[in-house]
């Protein structure tokens, strides 16, 4: 079968299309008074294929068997001689066909779903003999794929094309195994739509118009994936390694999966995981990876960090299961996107103005921008970022606080009376690594200081210390917060009771490594 298969696959060759005719005046006679005939494939259909120093140019094998039938009256022909074409039947009785108006045809009753063996051709005599112009056409065609793994791969067509072993027409047909795969089915001649699905998962689905006597090459199929993206995206739980988003094999390369049209904003970060669990999961290599849209970047399983897009939209998230290689493209960029900043006004300061900075970087008019009903409105562009404000309002004016915008906006709490909480380093080693940076993560709290992962960033005061505002209504409550440099280093876990006056926590008090 080997060279069959090969014959299809380079030439999708038209299988059929076969000139039949004896090769003398008499038929061939043997012992039982039998005949032959023979089957020659014309030059214009004929493929020459070269492989591994062996030539073959035949679609005939031994042992091929062709029916021809008169009536309800049939006989089996083998092929007897593969180079001549030489199909012979010893049958008592068929002498009976010639002269007679017949049907020839391959095996149709009762086809395999794999190999040569499924192609039905067929050609109708009316006066089958030596003199006889026979042509054989195919009415079937094939689809071939490669299976790697173990599952089962199920075919569907919009239309019913495919038999089952009873010989009905059916939408789909189902097979288990893995390796080359040839599966028969009957074309309509109408455009129709093939699905594929690899134990359940669609893998693939492709309009066309097939053809008869044709081989549509399908691929390599591998077993579904089972890798998928988690992150601060999902909802409503962020980074639930139990839901992933799924990814599925890209038809053009089975090596690498994807995830498609998945919302993203500057402020998310995500990570690949593979089985539904933390076991083995992807990520940057060295640092927060801020990922270029189209940039390939090689990921690792050995405590990677987080992912980051440089635009708010819908992308499409591809990872290489072999190579580690990671992209993504951006299908949808939100580039109108506007965010509010809530205030919660409870000084009720009126007329209220903010003055917001980037970094350095002046936002706003440098006496205030007015705020109108208590909300500002801002640029989808500052997702992810923190920004540092101060309100002014006559000759009233805040101290300037940190707030960290994302894909909701933001919400602050405007203080008659400013409480701060406030950081201090005063170990050694930790003023050491420490850095210059210092992010505060919250939780528990119920109120508007609760943050997710990684927190806000605070304001720096000098001398190892830094500071945050934090509500008035955590005063007398204990919190739970850990802080950290953003760069691998950071408390335990701590409380601090928050006072009316504010509070300061040195590095001793908070378990500063």
């Amino acid at each position: 079968m080997k060279k069959i298969w090969n014959l299809m696959l380079v030439a999708l060759v038209m299988l059929g299309a076969a000139a039949c005719t004896e090769k003398d005046a008499n038929v061939d006679a043997n012992e039982k008074a039998g005949f032959s005939f023979y089957a020659e494939v014309a030059d214009a259909t004929r493929a020459t294929i070269e492989k591994d120093g062996e030539v073959w140019n035949t679609v005939w094998e031994e042992d091929d068997k062709l029916y021809v039938t008169a009536g309800e009256t049939s006989y089996e022909f083998l092929c007897a001689d593969v180079e001549s074409g030489k199909f012979t039947c010893s049958a008592d009785g068929v002498e009976s066909l010639v002269g007679q108006s017949v049907t020839i045809t391959t095996d149709g009753k009762h086809h395999s779903l794999q190999g040569k063996k499924a192609l039905y051709t067929t050609a109708t005599v009316e006066s089958f003999g030596p003199d006889a112009n026979i042509k054989l056409e195919a009415l079937t065609s094939f689809f071939r794929y490669t299976f790697n793994g173990e599952g089962e791969v199920k075919l569907t067509l919009s239309a019913a094309a495919f038999r089952n072993e009873a010989g009905e027409a059916v939408n789909e047909v189902v097979i288990s195994g893995n390796g080359e795969q040839f599966v028969a089915f009957w074309p309509t001649g109408e455009e129709v739509t093939l699905t594929y699905a690899i134990d359940g998962v669609t893998a693939k689905q492709k309009a066309h118009t097939f053809a008869a006597g044709m081989v549509y090459n399908l691929g390599t199929f591998s077993k579904t994936t089972d890798y998928g993206i988690v992150g601060s995206f999902q909802t409503p739980t962020t980074w639930d390694v139990a839901n992933p988003v799924k990814m599925r094999h890209v038809e053009a390369d089975w090596n690498w999966v994807v995830a498609e049209n998945v919302e993203l904003y500057l402020s998310d970060e995500i990570k690949i995981v593979k089985g539904n669990s933390w076991d083995v999961s992807f990520g940057a290599k060295d640092a927060v990876l801020v990922a270029e849209e189209g940039t390939e970047y090689t990921l690792t399983n050995n405590d990677g960090k987080n992912i980051r897009p440089t635009k708010n939209g819908k992308f499409n998230i591809y990872f290489n299961e072999v190579s580690h290689a990671f992209k993504l493209e951006c299908v949808e960029e939100y580039v109108d996107l506007k965010v509010t900043i809530t205030i919660n006004n409870k000084a009720n300061w009126s007329p209220l103005y903010i003055v917001l900075k980037d970094g350095n970087t002046l936002l706003t008019a440098a006496d205030g921008d007015l705020v109108t009903d208590n909300k500002y409105v801002i640029g989808g562009e500052f997702i992810g970022k923190s920004l540092t404000c101060k309100f002014i309002s006559g000759d009233k004016a805040t101290e300037e606080m940190t707030i960290a915008i994302n894909k909701d906006g933001a919400s602050i709490t405007l203080e008659e009376t400013i409480i701060k909480l406030k950081v201090q380093l005063n170990t050694a080693n930790a003023k050491q690594w420490w850095g210059d940076t210092m992010k505060i993560h919250a939780w528990g709290t119920g109120t508007s200081f609760d943050t997710s992962w990684p927190g806000n960033t605070m304001t720096s005061e000098g001398n190892y210390t830094w500071s945050i505002i934090v509500p008035s209504e955590l005063v007398g409550k204990t919190i739970n917060f850990l802080v950290h440099n953003g760069n691998g280093w950071q408390s335990k876990d701590s409380k601090v009771t928050i006072s009316a006056e504010g509070n300061l926590v040195t590095g001793s008090s908070i378990g500063i490594n």
